[in-house]
């Protein structure tokens, strides 16, 4: 009955077969998400939006499943490989895991789904392919950070990222962009202006891969300010769900911008965003998965593709106004192309 919590209405769930709907044989996609993750009102929720969009349009019954704890999702996880590694029935179904959280648990068994040819499983996301039976995909996030990086020094000449934690390729990748973006003098060089002095500062709230994505008020501000800055200038809130935490502390102090992460947020404290279309791609993955082909064994997802990518979005329109007059469309234009060619030789690396 653990499987029951997330699954919309329609759902019967195969793990314990409902005898009154024995006709339903319209494809299943479950997906399993990084313990507290759904909610996240960035990436996470993404998911879930392009999840969502997808059973719409195909016809599809979902089950999204977020759990509480590790402990509680990897009974979620064991439960699902085990239906899904015995069924004989003809349904179509994909599992997809969308978080780092049950890697060695995947990776460890993703073979047993080698004996039920209507099962397929989609890691999403990480950069290394799985090995036996599944498909992975990642959506390369170095470019649109380092986009975001080099506007970002425009306003901001002191920055604070709080980082989740330094294991998850994701996070340690967004950070190397939007740091080289940052340090790049890109603007200066741009309209041959003097270079300014700048400090970016890096805080990481867990040392484990999954973890860091929580975090109190009190714990923000004791961050926040401890910092060896002027004042609080722009903070870059790598981390999820805590990253609403900062937001909210941005709107009621006043002291300091936020960057949004993953994708664009609507708050007076955030004119710019790097963001991540999660929905997108996964939508994308699903119609592979129902095509005749299939999905790749493994994809990226790039800046170049468009699955990512820099957005002015500030709430008032005197100072997007600003930006469309600092801002050239020809130096935004040039900043991506470099910003592409930077992620694909990071990628490369």
């Amino acid at each position: 009955m653990l499987f029951l919590g997330g699954c919309s209405k329609e759902v019967s769930p195969i793990y314990l077969p409902d005898p009154t709907d024995t006709a339903d044989t319209s494809p299943l996609v479950t997906v399993i998400y990084d313990p507290g993750a759904l909610g996240d009102l960035t990436y996470n929720d993404l998911i879930y939006e392009g999840v969502e969009r997808a059973a719409v349009q195909y016809g599809l019954r979902t089950c999204q499943l977020s759990p509480h704890s590790k402990e509680e999702g990897l009974q979620y996880i064991y439960g699902i490989f085990d239906a899904l590694s015995t069924a004989r029935d003809s349904v179509r179904q994909l599992l997809i895991v969308a978080g780092s959280s049950y890697d060695e648990y995947v990776r460890a068994n993703n073979h047993r789904l080698e004996a039920n040819p209507n099962a397929e499983l989609l890691y999403f996301e990480t950069t290394r392919p799985l090995e036996g039976k599944g498909s992975s995909a990642h959506i390369a996030f170095y470019g649109a950070m380092y986009e975001a990086g080099a506007i970002a020094r425009f306003f901001q000449n002191q920055a604070l990222m709080v980082v989740a934690n330094p294991e998850d390729t994701g996070l340690t990748d967004a950070v190397a962009g939007f740091q080289e973006g940052f340090e790049s003098n890109y603007y200066e060089d741009m309209y041959d202006v003097p270079y300014d002095e700048h400090d970016l500062f890096v805080e990481f709230l867990a040392d484990k891969a999954g973890k860091g994505f929580v975090i109190d008020d009190s714990t923000a501000l004791n961050i926040i300010y401890r910092q060896p800055w002027d004042n609080p200038g722009l903070i870059i809130p790598i981390c999820g769900g805590a990253s609403e935490v900062f937001r909210r502390l941005a709107e009621y102090t006043g002291k300091f911008q936020i960057l949004g992460v993953d994708r664009a947020v609507s708050s007076i404290a955030c004119n710019l965003a790097a963001v991540k279309h999660a929905d997108a791609a996964v939508e994308r993955c699903i119609g592979q998965w129902l095509s005749e082909e299939g999905m790749p064994k493994h994809q990226n997802f790039s800046l170049a593709d468009g699955y990512s990518g820099m957005v002015f979005c500030p709430p008032d329109e005197g100072i997007l106004n600003l930006f469309k007059e600092s801002f050239s469309s020809d130096m935004l234009e040039s900043l991506h192309q470099d910003a592409i060619e930077k992620e694909s030789k990071y990628a490369g690396r």
